[in-house]
């Protein structure tokens, strides 16, 4: 907290005064309270915030009462409670607030305003308040549609903004924030929570957006269920191995005797995501002429005040990352789609299915459904 609030602020310096009144410098109170150096000055400084026992053990030696730390500070109301990610309107702007490693970080978010941001939040909020009335075998689903749920409606909220941005710089955020969630999960670890409901959310985003306008095309996307997924690698008679939980989304087309395997869509937020798997799988998939495209948000940022999320792939031309060679190269996967705004797209010199592609959610009739019905076609009529 580098800018506490105008009623942080007066209750700190009154924390401030109650130390000074009983005549003890911060090296003793931290001595009588066994604290490590310097964490008075940071508690009345604002930088961080006491707990409230540590609130009440501080007034214990320093003889304070409550209500003097109380003393001049102005009415609180809902919109200045800190949380794990704030807003704050900027004209035609916002500037939305959230923790960041170890740093105070805030994000623009063009032609916004306070309502929407609450809207998006309050979705995720309502969606994971179902977790109170489920037993414990719904939590995971229920979890995962709350987050789809709300990342589909912030993306067709703001358009405009880089869907990768809304990925990271708010969904994960507000998830992270412990208040969206029911009490009972106070003590749950959301990034670790995360790692897997962000993981699945993405594949039900994917599904949702681009379900009902593939299906005029004749071509089904889907998540399938385990036995699925093992009876699907049986059928396709490969020698390499392939581990059938690694399969993320399923690609069949309809045929007048019935619907046909010819892919598969690997799902990442970030390339730091294992990938161990993915490209084993991608290489042999594609060997036996399926379809395996990699769908990625492209999150990356480096901590910081005002983070900037620019990705992994680097440069189209000049200098390439790796991780850009190894599709445009190596060509590791059918084509690569990413949503991150920041990404670049691939020089057309580059094969269609090694070129990486920039997509968002304004219309599913895009590069990526695109690319996936022109493969469907090709793989019915090569047989």
């Amino acid at each position: 907290m580098t800018n506490p609030s105008p009623y942080i602020s007066a209750l700190l310096a009154n924390l401030r005064a109650v130390r000074e009144r009983a005549g003890l410098s911060e090296a003793e109170l931290e001595e009588r309270l066994i604290l490590g150096p310097g964490w008075t000055e940071r508690f009345e400084s604002g930088q961080s915030m006491p707990s409230l026992d540590m609130l009440l053990a501080i007034l214990h030696e320093t003889g304070g009462r409550f209500d003097e730390l109380l003393e001049g500070v102005p009415d609180v109301d809902a919109s200045d409670i800190e949380r794990v990610i704030y807003t704050e309107a900027d004209g035609d702007n916002l500037t939305i607030h959230f923790r960041y490693a170890k740093y105070d970080a805030q994000y623009t978010l063009p032609r916004s305003s306070v309502e929407e941001f609450e809207h998006v939040i309050k979705t995720l909020r309502d969606g994971l308040a179902r977790l109170n009335e489920v037993d414990q075998a719904q939590t995971e689903a229920i979890k995962t549609d709350s987050v789809a749920q709300t990342f589909l409606e912030a993306v067709t909220l703001w358009p405009h903004a880089s869907p990768s941005d809304i990925w990271w710089f708010i969904v994960y955020r507000a998830y992270c924030d412990p208040f969206n969630h029911p009490a009972q999960y106070a003590r749950l670890d959301f990034t670790q929570s995360w790692k897997r409901t962000g993981g699945w959310a993405l594949e039900e985003i994917l599904v949702r957006h681009y379900g009902s306008f593939l299906k005029t095309g004749g071509i089904n996307i889907y998540i399938a269920d385990s036995a699925e997924k093992e009876q699907i690698v049986e059928n396709l008679n490969i020698d390499d191995r392939i581990e059938a939980d690694k399969i993320d989304i399923v690609l069949t087309g309809d045929t007048p005797e019935g619907p046909v395997f010819f892919g598969v869509v690997h799902v990442k937020a970030s390339f730091a995501e294992r990938r161990t798997d993915d490209v084993p799988m991608s290489i042999s998939l594609r060997r036996a002429g399926f379809t395996s495209p990699l769908w990625t948000m492209d999150c990356k940022s480096t901590p910081g005040t005002h983070p900037v999320n620019q990705g992994e792939l680097g440069a189209a031309d000049g200098h390439r990352s790796a991780k850009r060679k190894d599709i445009e190269d190596e060509g590791y996967f059918t084509g690569c789609f990413s949503y991150n705004k920041a990404t670049n797209e691939s020089l057309d010199t580059f094969p269609d299915d090694q070129r990486i592609y920039v997509c968002d959610f304004s219309d599913p009739n895009d590069l990526f459904s695109q690319f996936i019905v022109t493969r469907w076609q090709e793989f019915r009529d090569r047989d």
